[in-house]
């Protein structure tokens, strides 16, 4: 599917699920009541150049055992996070901008995997990348700076590799 606009919807922009595919390039998703893409139950699409935006949840919600790339996105000003990692989802993250989310940028949570890599995460009203709840991501090479909260926070057993970030000007703690 390649540049649509998927707006105003009642529930998701696109949902994908039971093991789904597709590739997904250069559309304007914006405007859903809950994300602009949901990913579950073992779908693995790729999501390439798009804008995911002002969702009145959050941008991508990847949740029971989901996979997928998200490559080269600009995701932001959602009202939750612009991304969230939950339930063995195990989702790549890469060399997306991240911005002006009314929460954090990336919530990884509930055993909660993924590659988180190369991102520019920015201006976000909460932490830049949340690890939370037995969530063990790999957070590499990505650039988190200009927060209202602090840069990476991680806590309630959260874990991970984090390594080869660039964290700086974020209000509180930077990690």
């Amino acid at each position: 599917m390649r540049r649509n606009k998927v707006h105003h919807g009642r529930d998701v922009g696109f949902f994908i699920f039971d093991y789904g595919l597709g590739y997904y390039e250069g559309n304007d998703v914006y405007n859903n009541r809950i994300a602009g893409f949901e990913i579950r139950s073992h779908a693995n699409p790729t999501v390439v150049g798009c804008k995911i935006h002002h969702g009145m949840t959050g941008g991508i919600y990847c949740h029971d055992d989901a996979r997928g790339e998200f490559l080269e996105n600009k995701i932001y000003s959602n009202t939750y996070a612009g991304v969230w990692i939950t339930s063995q989802s195990n989702p790549t993250i890469k060399n997306n901008e991240i911005y002006d989310g009314q929460q954090g940028g990336v919530y990884v949570f509930g055993e909660g995997n993924g590659l988180i890599e190369g991102n520019n995460i920015h201006d976000n009203a909460l932490a830049g990348i949340q690890i939370r709840t037995k969530s063990i991501p790999i957070v590499r090479c990505n650039r988190i700076h200009s927060g209202l909260h602090g840069g990476i926070y991680v806590h309630e057993e959260g874990t991970g590799l984090i390594e080869d970030n660039e964290i700086n000007n974020n209000t509180l703690a930077s990690c």
